[in-house]
């Protein structure tokens, strides 16, 4: 029999229940005081096939079985208690799933890992299971959390041939902490009842949306596990420890080289939005795709803006790239004819270029371009005085004299920066943390918030207020840990103004 090993039991059972049906309906037809030797020989066939198609269901489900708990032994996703602790043994837990029992933690996960319905496409991520985490949590909040959460999460994504993966990774990856409702609700304790943790590589989901990732992965990245602050050495480019050639028998330069260290502390960003119980009444995987694309975009916006400023860093905050960075003039007269505009943006590229030279000494590692995609188009059309466009293949290709662009319209606007990108280093908590809650009370407040109650004999209350439970309400949070910095001084040129645009 062909096909995937789930689909072969799937007709294995199904050819059972037929020959269990015909068995039945057969001995409905036998004459018990007069049974002809026919008829009995049906029965003993029937019988036996039975029994054979039995006993090849139970090789298959054990074949299925030592399958998955192999895949299950060699996968990098860990199982993660509340505690942040690392389960390694996976193979052999039980099925305890969901049982509404909310005073303990409790690790769900799927023992008979049966695939279920998935369309064909590539491999999950681990992303894709935040996302299909959340959806399902908001499901299972807004029923009033009255069914195990994996039971919610079969509903919602089916069972049937290929869902297996998503299932017992969601199942594994997704933690029930102990919920306790504090007697006072109005204060800024709140957050304990916020006792759903997803984890996963949100980070990497960013890159069709933010700058960061992309210049992450092209310097260094660090995570703080454990350590409270990650400190790496760096220096300052003015002095040189370069050798020199000598005479013989003469004294060897001494040259002290100007070494220090760069020091990253988490800093911490956060976000909570709420949804109405009857939105996440409608189709899961709606409201899945609507959760995935506003986080996705709305923290790609929020990274690159604070990334791409001037402010120097804070108790709160790192540093935007152009902080203490001079800008470079713009060369004037692009707005003309062609080739004015053309012959602007080939001397911008220069001045670029050169102060980036300057800057490291000529020790460039990995340059990449920063451009707002309205500028990548322009640059590409730009023609000289014969109506060539002298860049528009090489840019099609993603490079500009030979350096990636990174395009993003994130906290660009009309600023064309050229940096290494191998001295941009990241620092960043071991997972983002995500959270669902339907009894928190939240002041409503996107600019300033805080806390619901401050001051001693007098207090002030904060407006507006609302309350989860009350309004039949579900929020969501995110919290990570995250800050990066240049390891190197004179490795980021900028320009803004330019005139060929």
């Amino acid at each position: 029999m062909a096909g995937p090993l789930s689909k072969r039991i799937e007709d294995t059972q199904r050819r059972i229940v037929d020959l269990r049906d015909q068995l039945n309906k057969h001995i409905e037809t036998i004459n018990d005081e007069n049974p002809d030797d026919a008829a009995t020989a049906i029965t003993e066939e029937l019988t036996s096939k039975i029994d054979s198609l039995e006993k090849s269901l139970e090789a298959l489900k054990r074949a299925e079985a030592q399958i998955m708990r192999g895949a299950d032994h060699g996968s990098n996703l860990p199982v993660l208690r509340s505690d942040g602790g690392d389960r390694g043994d996976r193979g052999d837990r039980g099925d305890r799933g969901d049982r509404g029992d909310r005073g303990s933690e409790q690790f769900m996960t799927v023992r008979d890992s049966r695939p279920f319905a998935m369309a064909m496409g590539p491999k999950p991520k681990p992303s894709d299971f935040i996302w299909k985490a959340i959806a399902t949590d908001l499901k299972h909040f807004g029923e009033g959390r009255k069914r195990p959460f994996l039971e919610v999460l079969k509903e919602n994504y089916g069972d049937g041939n290929d869902m297996g993966e998503m299932v017992r990774r969601v199942a594994s990856l997704y933690v029930t902490k102990a919920a306790s409702i504090p007697a006072d609700t109005t204060t800024s304790g709140w957050a304990s009842n916020l006792i759903q943790t997803i984890i996963g590589d949100f980070i990497q989901s960013l890159i069709p949306h933010s700058v960061y990732p992309v210049l992450s992965a092209k310097g260094g990245s660090f995570t703080y596990g454990r350590n409270g602050v990650i400190s790496l050495p760096a220096r300052n480019t003015a002095t040189t420890v370069g050798g020199a050639f000598i005479a013989q028998g003469a004294a060897i330069p001494v040259k002290q080289g100007a070494f220090t260290s760069i020091t990253l502390t988490p800093k911490k960003m956060g976000v909570i939005t709420t949804l109405t119980r009857e939105i996440t009444e409608h189709s899961t995987p709606s409201i899945e795709a609507i959760v995935r694309q506003a986080m996705l975009e709305d923290t790609g916006i929020a990274l690159d803006t604070i990334l791409l400023d001037a402010t120097a860093a804070d108790t709160t905050r790192p540093a935007g790239l152009r902080n203490g960075v001079s800008t470079q003039t713009p060369t004037s007269g692009g707005g003309g004819a062609a080739p004015a505009g053309l012959t602007a943006f080939v001397v911008d590229l220069k001045l670029l270029v050169a102060a980036l030279i300057s800057g490291t000494k000529g020790n460039l590692r990995a340059p990449v371009w920063i451009m707002n995609p309205g500028d990548v188009l322009i640059s590409s059309l730009l023609q000289t005085s014969v109506g060539e466009t002298a860049f528009r293949d090489e840019i099609a290709t993603g490079t500009l004299l030979g350096y990636p662009i990174i395009q993003s319209v994130n906290g660009i606007g009309d600023t064309f920066y050229f940096l290494d990108a191998a001295d941009f280093i990241t620092a960043t908590g071991d997972t983002p943390n995500f959270s669902v809650s339907d009894q928190a009370v939240l002041h409503m407040e996107d600019t300033s918030p805080t806390g619901i109650t401050t001051g001693g004999a007098t207090p002030a209350f904060a407006s507006p207020v609302r309350s989860l439970w009350q309004t039949d309400s579900i929020a969501i949070r995110m919290i990570m840990d995250i800050n990066w910095a240049m390891r190197r001084t004179g490795v980021i040129a900028y320009m803004t103004g330019q005139t060929w645009n």
